[in-house]
């Protein structure tokens, strides 16, 4: 935890970085981020393979097919995710970080 100086000081430098070389930032941002193209590939790719693992696996295959497919399911819902979190030098000035017991 910071005390206040720092904290003003740490987002002087943040404020500056961001002035100064926006495109690392939007690289840092994009970080953050899910890849909804990335994990629907993925699904879809998992989604193949559970057949043929079938087909070419036995009750072994079969046991990997179920995993293909749940696995393929989680991605593919997860590809928008949950809402982003900030990056971690984003200032949260002037939020809580606790509710009031009020």
């Amino acid at each position: 935890m910071l005390d206040p100086q720092e904290k003003a000081e740490f987002d002087g430098l943040v404020t500056h970085l961001r002035t100064a070389d926006p495109k690392f930032c939007r690289r840092m941002d994009r970080m953050g981020r899910p890849r909804p193209m990335l994990y629907t590939t993925a699904a879809a790719a998992l989604w193949l393979l559970a057949p043929l693992s079938i087909v070419f696996g036995g009750w072994t295959g079969a046991l990997f097919a179920a995993l293909f497919a749940g696995y393929g399911f989680r991605l593919y819902a997860k590809r928008h995710g949950p809402k982003p979190q900030p990056t971690w030098w984003v200032a949260t000035r002037g939020k809580p970080t606790h509710p009031d017991p009020a």
